[in-house]
Formats: structure tokens, sequence, C-alpha cells
């Protein structure tokens, strides 16, 4: 008998799906999450010789082994560490591969191959498979032996000359963003992989590299002036447009140039008749090309206001406006708070935690926070007895030659 639709989901709409986790860092364990979140029981497979680097990274309650940034990425999964350089625990991870319907790894490429456990082996057991391989530079090209963090992968992907100060200095983006937009590619990927299975195509193997997906992300509105082969284009580029705007008392954003009536509305809320009717701003080509005189009328009458003031008049016109928060800022957001995004769980080994929701809510099937991020090598024993049937007695040799932690 089928279970019931609500039993069959219970944990999401992923619930069912079992995704063997070899990655690290960000880039793999952060898409993982997403999956872990929506339901899928998600087994982190951690170098038994070599934890994870973010386990001791950022803020982190000494001796705890869960870095803040570590419990964000790694909730809602079980562990197991095993050491992949033994025959012995490649065996292991062979007999995951075939109760799994994903596999995600980051190491360098063409590491788990030389281990005997790359996707050519993996698909032979389980020929169903999903397998995601993510590498900072790809399979091939004279990067690609490079090791990859985020703010390397920036440089090449132009993302410090987006981020110029006034001075021309090129700034890097303060997030690991070319991480966790490859993690964001990941997750969409590896489910569409699982669509086309699900439609007859069978399992597949998917290959991204972090600058793939870094240029691709940047590229529509950031490299606008190299898009038209055929015609000279010189439009200044966002970082000359996008400002914030000082007020009495704080930092506002008032994005008024986009629709022809947020722009007639701020100007008729501001009484400045006069920019309506200027022809340099007459459309949006016209407030792009001339943003830099926008952004100093702009900001000759934000100045006049506080934040508070300046919000309610420009809500008031229905102007796109918010006001610039810090980080404490936004977490006491009312909007934040209303949304219940952010959500406080208990840790076994640091305490009260807080963490965000998973942001898609879904009517039938939602999301859940199961799990904390489990120790290292937290459920080993718990996937090798109940997963793969070992027995106690093959467990403590397991342990003894040193193949699982």
């Amino acid at each position: 008998m089928n279970p019931r639709p609500a039993e069959r989901f219970a944990d999401g709409p992923l619930s069912g799906i079992r995704v063997v986790d070899l990655s690290a860092v960000i880039s793999g364990p952060f898409a993982t999450s997403m999956l872990a979140d929506q339901g899928a029981d998600v087994i982190m497979v951690e170098r038994a010789d070599a934890p994870d680097i973010v386990r001791e990274s950022g803020a982190l309650l000494e001796g705890s082994g869960i870095s803040a940034m570590f419990a964000a990425m790694n909730r809602n999964k079980r562990n197991i560490a095993l050491d992949l350089k033994q025959e012995t625990g490649q065996d292991v991870l062979k007999q995951l591969v075939r109760h799994a319907d994903v596999v995600v790894q980051n190491f360098r490429p063409g590491a788990l191959d030389r281990l005997g456990v790359g996707w050519s082996v993996l698909s032979e057991i389980n020929p169903e498979l999903v397998m995601c391989s993510i590498s900072g530079f790809g399979e091939d090209g004279p990067y690609s032996h490079r090791p990859a963090f985020d703010p390397v992968v920036q440089s090449v992907a132009a993302y410090p000359s987006v981020q110029v100060d006034e001075l021309g200095r090129p700034n890097l983006i303060a997030t690991a963003v070319c991480d966790k937009v490859t993690s964001m590619q990941v997750a969409q990927s590896v489910l569409a992989a699982l669509l086309a299975r699900a439609n007859g195509a069978g399992g597949q193997h998917i290959e991204l590299a972090m600058v793939d997906v870094a240029v691709h992300f940047l590229w529509p509105e950031a490299m606008w002036n190299d898009t038209y082969l055929d015609h000279e284009v010189d439009m200044p580029n966002l970082n000359e447009i996008y400002k914030l705007y000082q007020t009495k008392d704080g930092w506002a954003m008032v994005y008024s140039v986009a629709t022809q009536a947020h722009w007639q509305n701020m100007c008729n809320a501001l009484g400045r008749a006069d920019l309506a009717m200027d022809p340099r701003f007459s459309d949006l080509q016209g407030r792009v090309r001339f943003g830099a005189d926008v952004n100093d009328e702009i900001q000759n009458e934000t100045s006049r206001f506080t934040n508070a003031e300046l919000i309610e008049l420009m809500d008031r016109a229905d102007v796109p406006v918010a006001a610039v928060n810090n980080r404490q800022d936004m977490i006491n957001d009312a909007h934040i708070r209303h949304r219940k995004l952010l959500v406080e769980t208990e840790h076994p080994a640091v305490g009260r935690i807080r963490q965000v929701r998973p942001p898609a809510r879904f009517s039938k099937t939602p999301s859940s926070l199961r799990r904390h991020a489990p120790a290292f090598g937290e459920h080993t024993d718990e996937i090798l007895r109940d997963l793969l049937g070992k027995t106690p007695e093959e467990i403590i040799a397991l342990r003894q030659s040193q193949v699982v932690r």
C-alpha cells in the first residue's frame, strides 16, 4: 500500500531522495543544505583524516567543531567520517551510492577518478545516479589545476572591477558570492536532472565550474557595454548609478529611476517639478545615462529628511524605498520579524543558535528543520548499521582500521 501524500512528503518535497555529499567548504555544502531543507536525506561524507575546514571558520565556540557558518550550511544532514584513500573506505562509499539518488562532490578535477570512485565507476554501480561535480575552473583549461576559493574566482570573473570605488580601486564583494551562487546552480541543476530521470532520461553527470557560474551570474547588467559586437555603446555601469543616500540621521535607498510612474511620483512628493520636466531624465535610458546627475539631485533632497520622514514620504508616494539596515537592524526589522524569517533552534554542542528558515514556502509539502548540523562522524554507526546493514563486529573492525571515525 502506497503511503498517503502527507506521510510520503512529511519532511518536505524531496522526501525519499537520498544525497551522498562528498563536498566541503561552501559551494557543495550550501547546495546540499538546500536539498536537505526540502526533505532530502543528505549524508555528509567527511574525510576521516581532514574534517571540513568550515568547522573551524569564523565565529566558533572553542572545542565544539561547529562554527556558526558550519551550523548554517549543514543542518538537516547526517554525517559519516570515511577514509577514501583506503580500499575498504572506497567500498563503503560504493555501498552508499547503491542507496543514493544523487552524489555531490567538489574535489579537484580527476581526484575521485584517481581514487577509483569517479563518475565512470559510480554510474556503473547505480545507472540511475545523478552526480554533480563542482570545481573552481572546470575539468579542462589553463586554470583547471588551481585550488579555488571565492576571492580567487571573483577576481577572474571581474567582480572587483564591478565594485570599484570613487578612486577607481577594485573591491571584493564582502560575501562568498561566487561560492553561494554556484550552490544555487548546483541545487537547481540536480533537481533538473532528477526531473529528467523521472521522465525516462536515466542518471547523468553534471559538471559545474564556479568561474562559469560567476560569469553567467554577472553578465546581464554588469556586462551590458560588452554585449553588442556590431555596435559601440557607452552606458554608465551600475557602480556609477547604484548609490545610497544620506539623510539627517542615517542612510536610505530610494530607487525611483526604473519606471516612469516611480520617477514622477518621487518628483511630485519632493516638489521637484523641474526634475520631472528635465529632458535628460524623461525616460529610463536618460536616467541611467545621466545617473550621476540623478544621484546628486536625489542626495540634495534626502539630506533634508530623517530616515523615518523620507521613508514615510516615499512609501505614501509608492516609490521603492528602504532604510539601509546594519546587521542588527536587519535582525530587528519589522518585516523580517513579520515573515518569521529568523528562527532559534537548540544545538547540543553550542546551545541556542539563530538561523534563517528555508525561504521557499510550499503549500502542500512544507520544508522543515529536522536535524542540527552534525558533529564529525556523528552518524557513522547509524549509517553503517541501518543503511548498509553492517554488524557491530564489522563496524568495530572498520573503526580499528581507521576506515571510519
